[in-house]
């Protein structure tokens, strides 16, 4: 059997695996589709967190007229990368919605949770989002070679932004991981 058969099989047979078996709501059907609406937010958001790390990898290169136009081809890709990131989160927050919807004593926490990960997510969003506003108004002011120290305030922020989102990455990861324990004990 080749790979793509065995795949389509597999997820086949787990999607029946995991379909809520007499269940008279709607509840397990909601947690699952707001569990894999979550996840795919995520992978969404993950082309984004990767922008810090470049930009600055571009802005050490050395050559500002090279790296003028590389920076600003990434800058349009991830402005163009965050809608998608938010849209994402908008749908996990409808999918949670419905699931909270139900309820359910039992799934009501789980909802509640995946709510709280989308507000962390949707900050993380706005933070990326100044982030590359300043990204993108430090790449304007190149080559500050005529003062050097007037591009330091800018740079500082720059690194507050970036520790913003560091420590709201900590707190999602924490609630990720007790998110997909409740998911699993339900």
């Amino acid at each position: 059997m080749n790979k793509k058969r065995a795949l389509v099989l597999f997820v086949a047979c787990t999607a029946l695996m995991a379909a809520p078996v007499g269940c008279s709501s709607k509840a397990r059907a909601y947690a699952q589709e707001a569990r894999s609406s979550y996840i795919t937010a995520r992978a969404v958001l993950v082309g984004v967190e990767e922008f810090p790390a470049q930009m600055e990898t571009l802005l050490r290169s050395g050559d500002v007229s090279a790296m003028k136009e590389e920076a600003e081809e990434l800058i349009e890709y991830i402005q163009e990368l965050l809608p998608s990131a938010a849209s994402a989160f908008r749908t996990v927050k409808e999918d949670a919605e419905l699931l909270k919807g139900e309820g359910s004593d039992k799934y009501d926490p789980y909802a509640d949770l995946l709510l709280e990960l989308v507000s962390l997510n949707e900050q993380v969003i706005n933070a990326y989002s100044e982030f590359i506003g300043l990204s993108n108004s430090v790449l304007q002011g190149l080559p500050y070679g005529q003062d050097p120290e007037a591009l330091m305030p800018t740079l500082n922020y720059m690194d507050a932004v970036i520790q913003r989102i560091q420590e709201l990455d900590t707190q999602i990861q924490r609630l990720e991981e007790e998110a997909e324990t409740l998911y699993i004990e339900i």
